[in-house]
């Protein structure tokens, strides 16, 4: 399918108007099914895309991950499909921060809703949407599947990592009835394999939900997700960095290791708590307090969780002719002293 060439102000148009409808395209387009155990999802190739109604383009963004809904007692499952994130970019001619300072965005796709996050200056400006499917001649997306081998301990993770191999992860989370939960479907972007044969996993984002409260069929909200980075090193146990509102103040006490000066002088803890004293106290603000507290505060990951998980790992197989990379091959670590 061929889409004509055409100047189009997509993100202007996509502010006002995105929704999407997920009727699949034919051919290459089609959603695939599960991969079987062999495959894993080459995620630098497969996307979500839509094409709107009375415009002659097509859309495509990366996916950064995927999310199944499942329950094993009916054998029905729901497909949600996390994109990357993008800037709206800034609209007025001259660029102005104070008229239009755009902001970060995320798209969630379903087939039958699109769940759009919006991250501005403080997340006192929080407004997430959630519209329909009918606003778009089609959408949807494609998953590329890839040759894989799966990954049983933390050798071979090592072997992976040092053969330059992109490494996927799965990991399923399984509420009080096991036959119900989620799991996720993700790229590892960071990935430590150890001379004694131990790993770590740190990557992200990727989307969480709560297993005991998602059911196939409800179509999720956006206070359904909970935005994470993940930390683990065995395949039954990972660490969830989980993202909530946080003071803008938060870490203004931090000094760097090893006493390395600080661009700004850090603030002490007395300092920190004069100023909160002096904005969240003492006077008449335009607005209760509780809004004031929002405006100085944005989205971060400063919450941890430890959760049970059943992760397995894969690398997909290199491409004919190996990595392309510059300089020497990744050094060899070398093996432990009895």
């Amino acid at each position: 399918m061929a889409i004509p060439a055409k100047a189009v102000n997509r993100r202007a148009w996509l502010a006002g108007a995105l929704s999407l409808s997920s009727l699949p395209l034919a051919g290459c387009l089609n959603r695939r099914s599960e991969p079987p155990e062999t495959t894993a999802t080459d995620f630098s190739r497969s996307f979500c895309y839509y094409i709107p109604k009375n415009q002659e383009i097509l859309v495509r963004i990366q996916i950064e991950c995927r999310c199944v809904v499942f329950d094993r007692s009916s054998g029905q499952s729901d497909e949600y499909l996390l994109t990357v994130r993008t800037q709206t970019g800034l609209r007025t001619d001259p660029p102005s921060d104070h008229l239009d300072p755009g902001y970060d965005f995320w798209m969630i796709f379903s087939k039958r809703h699109v769940l759009i996050r919006r991250v501005h200056t403080s997340s006192y400006n929080l407004n997430p949407s959630r519209p329909g499917v009918d606003r778009f001649h089609s959408s949807g997306w494609r998953l590329q599947p890839s040759r894989a081998s799966r990954l049983n301990s933390g050798k071979e993770i090592r072997e992976a990592v040092q053969s330059w191999r992109p490494l996927v992860a799965v990991s399923e989370f399984a509420g009080e009835d096991p036959s119900r939960g989620y799991r996720i479907e993700y790229p590892v972007k960071w990935a430590d394999g150890n001379p004694d044969d131990t790993f770590r996993v740190e990557t992200g984002p990727v989307v969480l939900l709560d297993p005991d409260r998602t059911e196939v069929g409800r179509s999720l909200e956006f206070d359904d997700f909970q935005w994470a980075y993940l930390d683990y090193r065995s395949f039954d146990r990972v660490r969830c960095f989980l993202e909530k509102p946080t003071s803008i103040l938060s870490g203004a006490t931090y000094r760097p290791p090893d006493r390395l000066p600080r661009r700004h002088p850090a603030l002490t803890g007395a300092q920190v708590a004069r100023i909160r004293k002096r904005l969240f106290s003492g006077w008449k603000p335009p607005l209760p307090f509780d809004q004031l507290r929002r405006l100085f505060q944005t989205d971060h990951h400063s919450a941890v969780d430890h959760r049970p998980v059943s992760t397995t790992l894969y690398a997909l197989d290199s491409p004919a002719g190996g990595p392309a990379a510059h300089g020497a091959a990744l050094p060899q670590a070398e093996e432990p002293a009895s």
